[in-house]
């Protein structure tokens, strides 16, 4: 199953020699903000427009979307991957998370993605 994750210049080497590892899902228990850590986000949208990104929701320093990695998630490993949808309302995600962007084309995988499945690495501002 071909899909995409957005990343920054800045860290993009480190998924190509590591993989995507450091995905988290954020919630909201008890009044209390915190993260489930392990969780990559991935999407079937590969347009490099993704609103969540937008300057208004990120306080980043770095574009968050310009590098799109294209994976392929292998069969043997697609147990460990789930429609957003699907599971959002099984955690304690944070409220709103869904309220911007496309969550009808998101996904999670549940692990690390193996830098063996980035088939690809695109660039914004590519010429």
């Amino acid at each position: 199953m071909k899909l995409y994750h957005f990343t920054s210049a800045n860290h993009v080497q480190g998924c190509l020699r590591d993989g995507i590892t450091l995905g988290m899902i954020p919630v909201l228990q008890d009044g209390k903000i915190g993260v489930i850590p392990g969780w990559q986000w991935l999407t079937a949208n590969p347009s490099f427009q993704q609103e969540w990104a937008n300057s208004e929701f990120s306080f980043l320093p770095y574009d968050r979307t310009e590098c799109r990695l294209t994976v392929v998630i292998p069969k043997s490993a697609r147990k460990n991957l789930f429609r957003w949808l699907d599971i959002c309302d099984k955690l304690p995600a944070y409220p709103g998370l869904n309220d911007f962007g496309d969550p009808e084309n998101w996904y999670v995988f549940r692990g690390r993605i193996k830098a063996g499945w980035i088939r690809k690495v695109d660039l914004k501002n590519a010429s």
